[in-house]
């Protein structure tokens, strides 16, 4: 009975620690908040910028510690809105994938922050980087520390961060959280470099740069199946059986003996990414003769996967998965379409097979017509 049981696959998505405790910090403490000390740092827009404040039982708070409420305070100041502190989120393990098997003491540094008042402080809690051992991934039972042991997984993930090292920051509002994030944006937007020439009225380029991957005059590239279409129709795909009407009142077990599902079918596959090469890159100019370098296009050579051609779908049974036919046709995208680079080369130049060559990498494709 436990196998027919349908298994819901829709996990939830946790949401961000930050947004978690949006209602947690209505309670405002209604202490007395003096600042200790001279300002840092006076500005005209933020008023008075101090590196010390005195939030509950004159326990004083410094840029670089944490409170209870996992946050780090990186920076404090005085403007119109009061007295504001700049927090950077930390994340308990509870709120992550680890849910309850995670050790409750420990915490994990996201990069999200915000400015808060600083009347929703309501303590400090000491928050120390443990660096895992080298042997880490063979180490089992509980740490040393209290709180247990904390999971493999736990510490795997901190591996993979670049935590923050010593308590001390630069006089101003300097964030990590914000750095990253402002380096993160930077990538993501897109950029073109080395200007080729002016013609028809378009500004052509040799490079064009997105998410931190070049692109350049003669890759190939990985695009969105809506980026362009092909000159071949393609054939029309089979009809699904009709659902017959059953009383399911009378059968309630009908739907175990006919389902449409037919394993190993692909009808819902979504389709695969379109195959080009990059033929030109050129922004167009605006009245006043400047390349509009927001938007960035691209004239790319298509290339046909076997199901794209003339044999429809079933070229794709026998024929090799990295497999592309070669097309003079030209397409005009946009830059944004473009989802990665991959590789294409004339199968009969190749110094090995080709099958050595498609195992030695991945996002290898050829073409031999």
């Amino acid at each position: 009975a436990d196998e027919d049981e349908e298994v819901d696959d829709n996990i939830p998505e946790m949401p961000s620690p930050k947004k978690m405790l949006q209602g947690r910090k209505k309670k405002q403490n209604k202490s007395r908040i003096s600042w200790v000390g001279e300002p840092v740092k006076v500005r005209r827009r933020l008023g008075n910028l101090s590196r010390m404040g005195e939030p509950i039982k004159g326990e004083g708070i410094h840029p670089g510690e944490t409170r209870r409420t996992h946050q780090r305070v990186t920076a404090m100041w005085e403007d119109s809105s009061g007295q504001m502190f700049h927090a950077h989120w930390f994340c308990p393990g509870s709120d992550t994938v680890l849910g309850a098997t995670s050790d409750p003491l420990e915490l994990f540094l996201v990069d999200e922050c915000e400015d808060m008042q600083l009347s929703y402080i309501h303590g400090k809690v000491n928050v120390i980087y443990k660096a895992p051992s080298e042997s880490w991934a063979m180490e089992v039972g509980p740490g040393p520390g209290p709180g247990g042991s904390v999971p493999a997984r736990a510490r795997r993930r901190e591996r993979r961060r670049s935590p923050p090292v010593g308590s001390s920051f630069p006089a101003g509002r300097f964030c990590m959280s914000c750095a990253r994030l402002d380096e993160v944006r930077h990538k993501e937007i897109p950029k073109v470099a080395e200007p080729l020439e002016e013609s028809d009225g378009k500004m052509f380029y040799a490079v064009a740069t997105k998410n931190g991957v070049q692109y350049r005059v003669g890759d190939g590239v990985y695009l969105l199946p809506e980026a362009f279409s092909f000159s071949v129709k393609p054939a029309s795909p089979a009809k699904r059986p009709k659902k017959e009407a059953v009383d399911e009142e009378l059968h309630p077990e009908h739907y175990r003996k006919y389902s449409e599902y037919i394993k190993g079918s692909n009808l819902d596959a979504p389709d695969p990414y379109r195959v080009g090469r990059i033929k030109g890159i050129f922004c167009s100019l605006r009245g006043n003769g400047k390349p509009n370098e927001a938007d960035i296009k691209l004239n790319i050579y298509k290339f046909y996967r076997p199901e794209n051609t003339h044999k429809s779908m079933k070229a794709t049974y026998h024929a090799d998965i990295n497999l592309l036919y070669w097309s003079d046709e030209e397409a005009t995208v946009e830059f944004r379409a473009v989802q990665g680079r991959c590789s294409v080369v004339y199968g009969e130049d190749l110094p090995q097979s080709i099958q050595d060559y498609s195992q030695g990498g991945l996002d290898r494709f050829y073409f031999l017509e």
